[in-house]
């Protein structure tokens, strides 16, 4: 293959790459694709294909956290109804608690106060009743002494006159003149004188100072009988005090125990009011305290929902950037080096209805074949990149511009040129380069997808030799098209591409090295490039991924000079191995068959010939964060060309992503 062919192969499968950066996340950039590095290009697409994949499990697992977050705020909504159901309920059981605390405050006082007021009455009933005790039972002896006097003369009495029809009588008429005296003991005298002068009024005869001593007797019981009467009647008034006292100083003992009854259970009352204007409190607590978590339950579900919202309808967007570091090094007639230092930054952004995708790339190399002149180093060219996204659910149309900066060194020495399938570059630079695309994918199913790619790369003319300053390249403008079908299964994915390109014509000073002069111009058109690859990834076992490509490309002849026709095969088989969801390990056998390296414009380290390359490469890939990654890679190839002479060597990668 010819130095443009490969300046213009790699070029392109750069701009390639930076696209697919901005849709996986980042990928190793720069990749030398003519060659299909196994540290690179065929990495890239097996992260393209799990990428794919991955994201489709992202997507869903957006949709469930959108779905989720919708169920949580609902619930934190509900909760927070709640809670301020239950503030509220809370406010208004703690004014109730505390009108119901001065309600049994206010009636403890006025128990207090009827019950002092009750206790002071009864102290005086009291008083009374005692008072009336002592009065009745002063006077009951007066009672008993009448009581023996009118028992003395009735026994007297009787003794006399027995109980003849004149002393019933008398009796009649003591009781009726009683009755006329009021049964007044200071009138005894006047009855006793009344009494005799009624009864000899009715026998007849006055009375004298010789009455019988019956009719003398029979007075004084009439008499005795009379004041013992008044005295019984005055006792029972007494009595009768003495027990309305001892009813009143009764009721006003029943009323203090009721008062005191009453006090016991408001103060019990009191107790119990305190303590439920302290559990009022707690509760008043409790719900505040509630409302303002579910408060805060509800903002922080409402910006998780916003946020998963967001999440969802910017999904796949973001920012980051890769950087890292690349040595190779091999053996052959004569001991070669390279050393890479890439970095790359991209962006997919959201902007109202605009989606746009930005990306640059670059680096540092420095590279050494170990021949005179063999050594070149400095910035490598870089790459700009904008993509319009146009996203539907089943089509999605991508808009692309790529552009090449010529920033690296497009002069260089013939012997600075690095054989085919040694290191990253072959070669370091060309001119401006502009390279409109367009992607259109057709989602078939979710997990099937069909992909058509056209990109047309309009190249700038620069200096391309180091030996003859002046000598200039206008190489062909560049058409390419590619379709991929992609299926990326939960446990299996594969990818299917045909890829396909042409090149306008080119115009190149020859030069003669030897006497640094240019001596003509070649006029000449590049062969097409035809590619047909297979990539296979299926899971066998929990953390167990087997990994199968191969690769048949075919460059036709070249018009115009002397060419031929090169055909390449690329094989490889390895295994992926999950020990956490933060560390894998891989290993990959690569075989490689090319029929030809000729190239009539850089002869210097190619024979012309075909050769096969085997290599076998580990990795080692770290996921310390969501937003972070580390790849390390090594590679021990073998070049054997045809006619015996070939290479051996080493290939290291080291590879940081961050996404911001």
């Amino acid at each position: 293959m010819s130095m443009l062919r490969k300046l213009r192969r790699s070029v392109l499968l750069r701009g390639s790459a930076a696209a697919c950066a901005f849709a996986l996340g980042g990928l190793p950039d720069d990749a030398a694709a003519a060659s299909h590095d196994a540290l690179h290009d065929v990495y890239g697409y097996f992260s393209y294909m799990s990428n794919v994949e991955s994201e489709i499990r992202s997507y869903h697992a957006a949709l469930d956290a959108l779905a989720q977050a919708k169920a949580d705020l609902a619930a934190a909504q509900s909760n927070l109804a709640e809670a301020r159901t239950a503030q509220e309920d809370a406010a208004a059981n703690l004014v109730r608690a505390g009108q119901n605390l001065r309600a049994a405050e206010d009636r403890l006082a006025a128990v207090r106060i009827a019950l002092a007021a009750a206790e002071e009455a009864s102290a005086l009933r009291t008083q009374e009743a005692i008072a009336a005790q002592r009065a009745e039972a002063a006077y009951a002896s007066e009672v008993y002494a009448h009581r023996a006097r009118v028992n003395a003369l009735s026994v007297q009495e009787s003794r006399l006159s027995g109980t003849s029809d004149g002393g019933k009588e008398r009796a009649e008429v003591v009781a009726r003149v009683l009755r006329e005296v009021g049964y007044e003991q200071n009138r005894i005298v006047d009855a006793q004188l009344m009494v005799e002068a009624e009864l000899a009024r009715t026998s007849g005869a006055a009375p004298a100072d010789g009455t019988s001593a019956l009719d003398a007797v029979s007075a004084q019981v009439a008499a005795a009988q009379a004041a013992l009467d008044a005295v019984e009647a005055h006792f029972d008034a007494l009595t009768a005090v003495r027990e309305a006292a001892e009813d009143a100083e009764r009721d006003a003992r029943e009323l203090v125990t009721d008062y005191q009854q009453e006090l016991a259970a408001s103060e019990e009352d009191l107790v119990q009011t305190h303590t439920d204007r302290a559990e009022a409190e707690n509760y008043d607590r409790e719900a505040k305290a509630w409302a303002a978590e579910a408060a805060h339950g509800e903002r922080t579900a409402a910006a998780q929902l916003a946020q998963s919202e967001y999440e969802l309808k910017y999904f796949g967007e973001g920012r980051g950037y890769q950087t890292g570091l690349e040595y190779y090094a091999w053996r052959g007639e004569r001991a070669g080096h390279q050393l890479y230092l890439p970095f790359s930054y991209f962006e997919r952004t959201h902007r109202g209805r605009m989606k746009l995708d930005y990306g640059i790339s670059g680096g540092y190399v420095k590279s050494n074949t170990g021949f005179e002149n063999g050594s070149t180093s400095g910035w490598a060219d870089t790459q700009l990149s904008i993509t319009l996204r146009n996203e539907k659910r089943i089509n999605r149309v991508y808009y692309g511009f790529g552009l090449n900066v010529p920033t690296g060194r497009s002069r260089f020495a013939r012997y600075a040129v690095v054989p085919e399938g040694l290191a990253r570059f072959t070669d370091f630079g060309a001119g401006w380069q502009y390279i409109p695309s367009i992607e259109v994918v057709h989602l078939i199913t979710e997990r099937d997808r069909l992909t058509g790619r056209l990109s047309y790369a309009v190249r700038s003319g620069y200096n391309y030799a180091k030996e003859v300053p002046n000598a200039r390249v206008s190489p062909g403008n560049i058409f390419s098209q590619e379709v991929e079908y992609l299926h990326a299964g939960t446990r299996k994915q594969y990818m299917v591409q045909l890829y396909h390109n042409t090149t306008g014509h080119a115009v190149q000073d020859a030069v003669d090295v030897n006497t640094r002069t240019i001596t003509g111009k070649n006029s000449y058109r590049d062969g097409d490039d035809w590619e047909l690859r297979f990539f296979y990834n299926k899971r066998i076992a929990k953390k167990d991924e087997l990994r199968f490509y191969t690769i048949y490309a075919l460059t036709e002849a070249a018009s115009g000079i002397d060419s031929q026709s090169t055909a390449r095969q690329y094989y490889g088989l390895g295994l992926r191995h999950s020990i956490s969801s933060k560390l894998t390990w891989q290993v990959m056998a690569h075989y490689a068959n090319v029929s030809s390296t000729s190239d009539p414009l850089r002869t210097a380290l190619n024979t012309g010939g075909g050769f096969k390359r085997r290599a076998l490469i580990g990795g080692v890939e770290w996921k310390p964060s969501e937003h972070r990654n580390f790849t390390f890679q090594a590679e021990r190839y073998v070049r054997r060309d045809d006619g015996g002479f070939g290479y051996n060597g080493w290939g290291l990668a080291l590879w940081y992503q961050e996404t911001l």
